[in-house]
């Protein structure tokens, strides 16, 4: 009779062994489990593209059509400001709205001719300065994450300006706190007392940044920084637009609809100098939907995707066609 090995009569060196054995020749292992594979055949494609590119031009004309029921309203607020500001940069600039508009509606600036996807312009900050980290100077140098805007001086500070918390002044040669080309660029416009009618009009400007990039941004030392990193008009220019006419968002009106016909009052401290890059820039009041904002470019290329599939949905049978054809004129010869 044939003595039976079990684990207690079996080593354990020779027993881990014996699993690891096991287990590389298992049916999963080797790939020996049944299994289903389609075998596509031309009448089965047809199918798929097919209704792949009904989906596809389906969802397409539906969004087109959401899109096309949101109302933007631009103010190109850039060339009256010039004309009319006063000597602290504060125009009053007033707009009549053309169509009616329901609430809420998103207040963005828009910039034109801004190349903020440049590489360069991207990588010219640092993160860890910006979460609280108080980094030096020659580790700034070091790293080159800021390169090549480092200090209070490099930011264009011609003398010296006072902190964000308003009571210390900033040294010119210290680290600016943020550093870089896009806080150098921050947009600086503001946007106050904004009335409908001579009616006060309540604009929210919070929660206009995302909740994953407010917590990126922490301050360390206010009487060292020369703006307020955790602030959202700050927050929401530091994430790069990847094309070169971008709108951000400023703020929502969420207490009233506004009518065609009412006249819209706007103070601007225009800071911001578009000359430099040859741009302009506008205000934009905008309706909102399920989708989000006004967005054609989403629309149209689900229809193009549609429409390419639907293509290749006709375009497979002739093919096939053609080759056979040219099989039996061979077969012929």
């Amino acid at each position: 009779m044939r003595k039976v090995k079990t684990r207690k009569s079996v080593k354990k060196e020779d027993y881990e062994d014996l699993i690891y054995y096991k287990l590389k020749n298992s049916r999963f292992k080797q790939q020996r489990l049944p299994a289903w594979r389609p075998v596509p055949t031309l009448c089965t494609i047809i199918i798929f593209y097919v209704l792949f590119a009904l989906i596809f031009i389906a969802l397409g004309i539906v969004l087109i059509i959401f899109s096309n029921k949101i109302i933007n309203q631009e103010i190109d607020y850039n060339a009256l400001c010039i004309k009319s500001s006063t000597d602290d940069n504060i125009c009053e600039v007033k707009y009549t709205i053309s169509e009616d508009m329901d609430r809420p509606i998103m207040i963005y600036y828009k910039l034109d001719g801004f190349f903020q996807n440049h590489r360069r312009y991207v990588r010219s900050k640092s993160q860890k300065q910006l979460f609280g980290d108080n980094t030096t100077l020659e580790q700034m140098r070091d790293d080159g994450d800021c390169e090549p805007i480092y200090t209070n001086k490099d930011m264009g500070f011609e003398k010296g300006r006072k902190a964000a918390d308003k009571e210390t002044e900033l040294n010119l040669d210290d680290v600016a706190i943020p550093c870089g080309l896009i806080a150098k660029t921050y947009f600086n416009d503001t946007f106050s007392k904004w009335k409908i009618n001579d009616e006060v009009l309540e604009v929210n400007e919070k929660n206009i940044a995302w909740a994953k990039d407010k917590d990126l941004y922490k301050n360390s030392d206010i009487s060292r920084q020369w703006i307020d990193v955790e602030d959202e008009h700050f927050i929401v220019w530091m994430r790069p637009a990847g094309l070169t006419n971008f709108k951000k968002l400023w703020g929502r009106i969420e207490n009233r609809d506004l009518k065609k016909g009412d006249v819209l009052t706007i103070i601007v401290q225009n800071n911001y100098n578009v000359d430099n890059y040859e741009g302009n820039k506008k205000i934009i009041l905008s309706t909102t939907n399920k989708f989000g904002g006004k967005n054609i470019f989403f629309g149209t290329s689900f229809i193009v995707v549609g429409a390419v599939s639907l293509l290749l949905g006709f375009a497979f049978p002739l093919l096939i066609y053609q080759r056979n054809k040219n099989e039996d004129i061979k077969k012929n010869i």
